[in-house]
């Protein structure tokens, strides 16, 4: 028999169960209503269904064996205005960085600060960001 055995753990699912909490909690106007996800595309346009709208990819991943996980995220978020949306992207990429984000997360780092722009799809202002995170393995 194998004893356990340190997996690999979905660090953008772990960044989504940080940030839904986090951002819903804070007073600031522009997070106000943000749904925050993995998926996009299931709007009328193929962008978001709603606004706003923080979507979590993955964009790039290493493990460390046997313990940690350093992954690059990047944070993207359709608003109604390029300002809403950078301000929003911020917040989320300042939470990301902070010593202890969230259960399962070790700390974040900013690779790229928040940028606006059109999506170039819908036609609607958005935001991106990137941060490195870095999360702990599971033992199984």
């Amino acid at each position: 028999m194998i004893g356990p055995l340190p997996v690999p753990v979905d660090v953008a699912e772990l960044v989504v169960r940080a940030l839904r909490p986090q951002l819903a909690a804070r007073p600031d106007p522009v997070l106000a209503g943000i749904k925050v996800s993995t998926q996009v595309g299931t709007g009328p346009d193929g962008g978001p269904p709603s606004l706003p709208w923080l979507l979590i990819a993955e964009d790039g991943h290493t493990w460390a064996w046997p313990a940690l996980q350093r992954v690059v995220i990047r944070l993207t978020c359709w608003h109604r205005s390029e300002h809403a949306a950078k301000a929003a992207v911020g917040l989320a990429l300042a939470l990301l960085c902070l010593p202890t984000p969230a259960s399962g997360l070790t700390g974040g780092e900013p690779v790229t600060g928040p940028l606006g722009g059109l999506d170039p799809h819908t036609e609607r202002p958005l935001a991106t960001a990137a941060v490195a995170v870095r999360a702990r393995s599971t033992i199984r």
